[in-house]
């Protein structure tokens, strides 16, 4: 335990150094000069955070040989340099202000505007694809009150570098995931107040309900569709990807409809299910802008599967 404590300080000393390092190159250096100088830096730290074996072993779970040996190599190698290039974006976000707008157009605001007029606060759901990071920032520029759960890290030095740096700049603020009686209440609160709340929905290693994604069992959580029941709240997927002209896309979908049977546990896990069912959908459209590491997949028996929930259909699609 000690040992893992000693680790886990020298990588946050790690992370911290990297960061003013980076500030410090902004404030000196042209922007394009900044991403010819970080990106050969910033590849190497995501070789290591993001290793290319993990993402190829769950790239075989989810499409077994549907994909050959190559694409899967091309896929994690894409995966990485997706993360490379949001990387710097965030970077250059830091230094200015109106990056974010510069970058990126937004399609289907309509359909936020839509929830946000039914005066219940509107659930964001995402997924780590794409720069999820800078999907606040597009909407706290255009003067949005947007919030987003995060797990906040450990070490009071990373949360005083994200309060001081990162909510002022990229126009939004973080409601910690821990302690979660905390965290379910400031998200109602926001909610209450007809505010955008951004949820994650691809944490797929823990959870209550059971769920399969690309054929395979993973736990999801039921917070997003518990959260949207109890508060009346809209769900509205949305994403901040990259197109292959290389420019950013902030896609705002339809509204999810949730069911309502009327019996709230089987409720939560229908609709769960649902919420896997479309994140799979989006995944596969997205394959290497899809992180890969927050889904522990395992191989579900082929003589117990019929046991499991069905997806209902209606999930929402473009």
């Amino acid at each position: 335990m000690e040992f893992k404590r000693l680790y886990m300080w020298v990588f946050y000393r790690l992370l911290e150094a990297i960061f003013f390092l980076f500030l410090a190159l902004l404030k000196i250096l042209p922007t394009k000069i900044f991403r010819l100088v970080s990106m050969p830096a910033l590849t190497l730290l995501i070789a290591v955070l993001v290793p290319r074996r993990r993402i190829i072993k769950n790239l075989r779970q989810a499409f077994g040989e549907i994909y050959s040996a190559a694409t899967k190599k091309g896929l994690a190698k894409g995966v990485q340099e997706h993360f490379v290039r949001n990387l710097v974006d965030c970077f250059v976000q830091l230094n200015q202000p109106d990056h974010i707008r510069d970058i990126a157009t937004i399609q289907g605001m309509e359909y936020l505007v839509a929830a946000l007029a039914k005066g219940r606060g509107v659930i964001a759901l995402g997924a780590h694809i794409g720069n999820f990071v800078l999907v606040g920032a597009r909407l706290g520029v255009e003067g949005y009150r947007f919030h987003t759960l995060f797990r906040l890290p450990s070490d009071e030095r990373l949360k005083s570098i994200i309060n001081r740096y990162l909510v002022p700049r990229f126009y939004q603020q973080v409601i910690p995931s821990r302690p979660k009686l905390v965290a379910v209440r400031q998200i109602l609160s926001r909610l209450k107040r007809n505010e955008i709340v951004f949820i994650l929905g691809d944490n797929l290693k823990k959870g209550k309900v059971e769920t399969l994604l690309f054929g395979q069992r993973v736990p999801s959580p039921r917070g997003p569709v518990s959260l949207a029941l109890r508060s009346g709240a809209a769900v509205v997927p949305l994403y901040l990807i990259r197109n292959y002209q290389g420019g950013m896309e902030l896609i705002i979908e339809p509204e999810i409809a949730l069911r309502r049977n009327g019996r709230l546990s089987e409720d939560i896990t229908q609709n769960t299910h649902h919420i896997v069912g479309y994140l799979e959908n989006l995944i596969r459209r997205y394959p290497d802008q899809w992180n890969w590491l927050t889904v522990r997949m395992r191989r579900y028996p082929a003589d117990t599967g019929a046991n499991m929930p069905k997806l209902f259909s209606g999930v929402s699609k473009r």
